[in-house]
């Protein structure tokens, strides 16, 4: 009995994937770590705002491309060139002559090579997955940068996010390589297909997503001085580490929810939900009472307000909740209510920040938790409505809900 248990427990949390990521988040935080560090908060700060307009570049010139390859319904060799490389060298070379104009001051041409590298990691990384390597796509998204930015700080501080993105570039080609060798020399390679069409739910899902979650520290960047902004972005990172079940808990069921979805079966669908909630769940709670004991442990209160880390701990705590939410939505064809629930919450974010009249650290996360908790609560009720299906994770409390389902 407690055998079978605890071989449930583990199938249920995806230990295996689990033990793997937490590498990941030991290596992330190690370089994270070392950068504060080394470079000092002052230089720290601004390294992540524009390490944060690279995030975001890179979901815009993406067009949802990483995630339209993880749900797998077009992969073949055109679809993958122009999810890779199509969408992003236009875009990217669109940006850069207007942006200059724009927002002059900023270097665009190392921002916008880093997105670019960023993309063609996260398309690598969703290629790897199709194929059914979970780790090692998992490693190549979320490790790959932070190494990359921590090797570059090493070889030329200088020219830090430059060497970033020319190593990055190189990680990101070597995944889509091994994808075509491993799939198209044998299905679908030399099929005249059609051009794919931008998927605008899909694109608008993915850099809404990118824009919250670095809007305040670009907003902060922009506001705080740079010793402020280093220390918040230090604060944000370690309680970032509360919500990282959540990549793997998206990692484990995207696919099976999209097949879910697709097969019509409403069982399979309300149990992949389910099962992304315990894995993120679970060891989340366990990295929540440990992040909590940090901030005391490092002595920080000296330094900062400790409302601000309560807020940015609440922040991950919210992601845990509602950890199945947005992968249902944006697997089951309503990316555009992921979409618009970012929108609302961006908003929610900017609008209150307006109304403040002197922004500090500790009102910029409170503002930030707020936007969270109003556009997760919202999406979720949104999806329970057209769905049927409660994805919060307090629907592990509720009964095993039945019956098959088929689409209309």
């Amino acid at each position: 009995m407690l055998l079978s248990t605890l071989r449930r427990l583990i199938s249920d949390t995806a230990a295996p994937v689990m033990l793997w990521r937490a590498v990941i988040v030991g290596i992330n935080f190690a370089v994270m770590l070392g950068l504060a560090a080394g470079l000092g908060l002052a230089v720290f700060g601004p390294l992540m705002v524009n390490w944060g307009m690279a995030m975001v570049g890179a979901a815009i010139i993406g067009c949802g491309g990483p995630l339209i390859l993880l749900q797998g319904g077009d992969t073949r060799m055109r679809a993958v060139a122009i999810y890779v490389l199509g969408y992003p060298l236009a875009i990217g070379l669109f940006g850069l002559a207007i942006l200059p104009l724009i927002l002059p001051g900023i270097a665009w041409m190392t921002v916008l090579a880093l997105a670019f590298a960023i993309n063609l990691v996260f398309c690598g990384a969703s290629l790897l997955r199709v194929i059914g390597s979970v780790q090692w796509s998992m490693a190549l998204r979320d490790a790959a940068p932070s190494v990359a930015l921590g090797f570059a700080a090493m070889l030329q501080p200088d020219a830090i996010l430059s060497v970033t993105a020319l190593i990055l570039s190189a990680c990101g080609a070597v995944a889509v390589l091994i994808f075509l060798r491993r799939v198209h020399r044998r299905s679908t390679l030399g099929k005249r297909p059609s051009t794919p069409r931008l998927p605008w739910s899909m694109w608008g899902a993915s850099v809404l997503g990118m824009a919250l979650a670095q809007v305040d520290i670009i907003v902060g960047g922009a506001v705080l001085s740079d010793t402020q902004i280093g220390l918040y972005a230090f604060l944000r990172r370690i309680a970032n580490l509360v919500a990282l079940p959540v990549s793997v808990a998206t990692w484990v069921t995207a696919t099976p929810i999209a097949r879910a979805y697709t097969a019509g079966d409403r069982t399979a669908l309300i149990r992949s939900s389910r099962q992304a909630s315990r894995i993120a769940l679970i060891p989340g709670i366990v990295l929540l009472i440990t992040a909590s004991a940090t901030f005391p442990i490092l002595g920080l209160w000296q330094t900062v307000d400790p409302l601000t880390y309560i807020a940015l701990l609440a922040c991950s705590g919210a992601q845990l909740i509602f950890a199945a939410t947005f992968t249902v939505a944006t697997m089951c064809d309503h990316a555009h209510f992921a979409a618009m629930s970012r929108l609302v919450s961006l908003l929610v974010y900017l609008g209150l920040i307006a109304a403040i009249p002197s922004l500090g650290p500790s009102l910029n996360a409170l503002a930030y938790l707020c936007a969270v908790m109003f556009g997760a609560t919202g999406l979720w009720a949104v999806i329970r409505r057209e769905l049927h299906i409660d994805t919060a994770a307090t629907a592990l409390l509720a009964r095993r809900e039945g019956m098959a389902w088929t689409q209309s």
